[in-house]
Formats: structure tokens, C-alpha cells, sequence
């Protein structure tokens, strides 16, 4: 007999948010990491509390742990002397290569239990859940 979908999903969201749990930051933290380390910049606190969908005093706050724990650091824009860019720094790439190679673990040994066209699948379904949540 089939277990119930919510408990499914639960055990295996817990499975992914273990990734984490080695970590130094919370989710949220690692959240801005992610932006600031894979996508190009600059980045803004405006501009991260967009991505994030959060309000711009949430990533303030984030932004400050992280400069206080030293993964990131603040620029002063060019541009505007009264905004900065959100930078990572070397610990701070370092913290997220580590969170990269232990997710992308993860993401393989999933694929090697479910073979290469199932994991293709369900990577598929989650995009379409994903994107009509957003639509």
C-alpha cells in the first residue's frame, strides 16, 4: 500500500533541507548565496529582495549576517553613492562550491536510483508545478 503523497513529499523535501544542515547559515542565507555566487551582477539589495521575493529590510538582515559571519561584503556603487553591491567572499564562494558539490551529490544519487529518463521526468513534473505556481 502506497504511503500518503503529503508524508512523500514531506520525507523527501527533509532529505533535500539536509543538505543544509551542515552549514554554518540557515536556508535563507544559503538562498542569497546562491544568487549572488551564480548569477552575474551586480547585486543589489533591491535587486535580491526581488529574486528572493522577500521585503528589502528581510535581506538586509540577511545580508548583514552574512557580512558579519564574513561570506559576503558590501561595494559602494559607482553609480550611487548611497546604494552598494552584495559581493561573496572567498569563505563565502568556498561555503557555496561546498553546497553545490553536496547538492549535486545529492541530485546523482538520486538519478542513479531512478535511472537517467525517470529523473528527467520527475525533474520535469516539479518544473511544471514550479511554473504554474508562478503563473
Amino acid at each position: 500500500m502506497r504511503r500518503d503523497a503529503g508524508a512523500i513529499l514531506a520525507d523527501f523535501c527533509r532529505m533535500y533541507e539536509e543538505i543544509g544542515a551542515n552549514f554554518p547559515i540557515r536556508n535563507s542565507e544559503m538562498n542569497v548565496m546562491k544568487i549572488i555566487c551564480s548569477t552575474v551582477g551586480p547585486h543589489t539589495p533591491v535587486l535580491l529582495a526581488d529574486m528572493l521575493g522577500v521585503s528589502k529590510p528581510m535581506v538586509t538582515t540577511l545580508i548583514n549576517s552574512l557580512i558579519s559571519q564574513g561570506f559576503v561584503t558590501k561595494i559602494p556603487s559607482p553609480e550611487d553613492g548611497r546604494s552598494f553591491y552584495v559581493m561573496p567572499t572567498k569563505r563565502g564562494r568556498a561555503l557555496f562550491d561546498k553546497f553545490r558539490a553536496e547538492r549535486d551529490d545529492f541530485l546523482s544519487q538520486i538519478k542513479s536510483r531512478l535511472g537517467r529518463a525517470d529523473f528527467d521526468v520527475l525533474i520535469d513534473l516539479i518544473e511544471r508545478v514550479i511554473d504554474s505556481d508562478e503563473n
